[in-house]
């Protein structure tokens, strides 16, 4: 697959689109849609961005991020946007809603504000989140164990 980039100093108005990976190191104002990878170190302010994984490393993106794969946010990236993807791993900053098909993964150095839901999630100790939380089935066996808890206590 090939692989485009948008090299520091260079700024584009309007929609990326690319059927390989892009690296952006620049400056994006607009939608981008690729199939493949995407690689920050730039930044990117638009409505949506569409892709099959992200890996940022550095910079700010404000945009809706739908990621078909997993999502890697680094230490030095801001996110201010809705985020959906399969897997997620975020050690920046995010601003927006989190929807995470199956592993959620916030290390020590995230920031985190917003809705989560995701199935399975490892927060770890020193990440900074003010979120409400759904966990995937949690609702439903979190009912289903207090209905059993206490119908044993009513036969008691």
């Amino acid at each position: 697959m090939e692989k485009s980039i948008i090299p520091k100093g260079m700024k584009i108005t309007g929609d990326v689109v690319s059927d390989g990976d892009l690296q952006i190191a620049g400056e994006v104002n607009g939608n981008v849609s690729i199939d493949g990878t995407l690689e920050l170190n730039g930044s990117v302010k638009g409505e949506n961005i569409k892709v099959g994984s992200v890996e940022l490393t550095e910079g700010t993106i404000q945009s809706n991020i739908e990621c078909r794969e997993h999502i890697g946010i680094g230490k030095g990236v801001t996110v201010i946007g809705n985020i959906k993807a399969g897997d997620a791993e975020v050690n920046g900053a995010v601003r927006g809603d989190i929807d995470v098909a199956q592993n959620l993964a916030v290390g020590s150095t995230a920031v985190v504000e917003g809705e989560v839901m995701c199935k399975n999630i490892n927060v770890d100790l020193g990440a900074v989140c003010d979120v409400n939380l759904k966990h995937g089935d949690s609702d439903h066996r979190a009912a289903a164990f207090f209905e059993e808890y206490l119908r044993g206590k009513a036969d008691e």
